[in-house]
């Protein structure tokens, strides 16, 4: 059986979209390869010399004969040269979206970033990315010859569907994802503000710690619209409560800024959920228009009038809900995505 080496940065229980898939395609590589984990420092994508030697010596270990690596882009984009070219065993990499394209980066880190991630992504046999947006996002900033990209698609998590609210009770707007600039929470209050005439309640889950300066925002407008007994955060969740959280819900709301793919709208349709969302990258490809509405990305007053439309008019509520549940069930599973990552490498090796 052939020896597959998955290097993953930090800790691999980290509840964001990025470590959610590598969760759950570990189970299925580990039916195809001698699977090894193998752990490097947290501080990627912002690695200090001491964390690149020890990242060095981890990838040396496990590098032999016959196998193949799978390197999670968070960390190889910042692999300097030297580091790559020591390694023998041929190298795919598992880039969710660029790293420069993260919000909250100073233009000089931005743009650092981006450069690293070129030079580096040359010395890879092959990248894995999750959408068919994030392929050409990457094909432009990096001159990568298309053929070198594979798109490999998170599974959804499938849940029960959310019924038909009650009578007079508040409609309740569900968004998930990390406290972080990219998901766009500051634009999210605003449009809320802009709809406080209406009878609503929102739930927010995702971690609140990492980002202190987006967290900080997010509090900051919830007091400043006098919101706090209409909005609730609830911090990260284990999968069973977020499918739970999904089923409670009427709506499905994010304001993203960019997402590489957009897990959290796939799980929301999967539950039955319109959306309304906004982003650019790979959004638009992901909540199609007979599931939610799209909305111009940081577009505050946009978003709100989508969130009217859903809240007022329950008829293009439903349909979007219906909407969304047919969509969904097209939607791949985890073993599909294992699958294509698997066949990466197995053509890799065979190579």
């Amino acid at each position: 059986m052939t020896r597959c080496v998955f290097a993953i940065p930090g800790d691999l229980h980290t509840p964001t979209g990025g470590y959610t898939y590598a969760r759950k395609i570990i189970p299925f590589l580990a039916e195809s390869f001698e699977l090894q984990i193998c752990k490097l420092p947290h501080t990627f994508p912002f690695p200090s010399s001491l964390d690149l030697e020890v990242t060095a010596k981890a990838l040396a270990a496990a590098d032999r004969s016959g196998a193949v690596f799978l390197i999670d882009g968070l960390a190889f984009g910042t692999f300097p040269a030297a580091l790559i070219e020591t390694l023998r065993s041929p190298i795919a990499v598992l880039l969710h979206h660029p790293l420069g394209l993260e919000e909250g980066l100073r233009t000089s880190q931005r743009n650092a970033l981006l450069k690293s991630e070129e030079a580096a992504l040359k010395y890879a046999a092959r990248i894995v990315v999750s959408s068919a947006a994030t392929a050409k996002d990457v094909s432009r900033l990096f001159f990568m010859d298309p053929s070198r990209i594979s798109v490999a698609e998170p599974g959804v998590m499938r849940g029960t569907r959310s019924s038909a609210p009650e009578p007079g009770a508040p409609l309740h707007i569900v968004s998930v994802g990390t406290v972080v600039p990219r998901k766009g929470y500051n634009v999210l209050l605003d449009a809320f503000d802009l709809i406080r005439d209406l009878n609503w309640r929102a739930t927010i889950a995702g971690a609140l710690d990492r980002s202190e300066d987006a967290v900080q925002t997010l509090k900051a407008k919830i007091a400043q619209y006098g919101l706090s007994q209409r909005v609730t955060l609830a911090g990260a969740l284990n999968e069973r409560s977020i499918s739970a959280l999904y089923t409670s819900g009427d709506i499905f709301a994010l304001a993203s800024l960019y997402e590489g793919y957009g897990m959290a709208f796939a799980e929301a349709m999967a539950h039955g959920l319109p959306v309304v969302a906004s982003g650019d990258g790979a959004v638009k490809d992901t909540v199609t228009d007979e599931a939610g509405i799209y909305c111009e990305t940081g577009n505050a007053r946009a978003f709100a009038d989508g969130l009217r439309t859903l809240i007022v008019d329950g008829e293009v509520r439903q349909a979007r809900a219906d909407g969304a549940w047919r969509h969904a069930e097209a939607l791949p599973s985890w073993d599909n995505t294992a699958a294509e990552i698997a066949a990466v490498l197995n053509r890799l090796v065979a190579a």
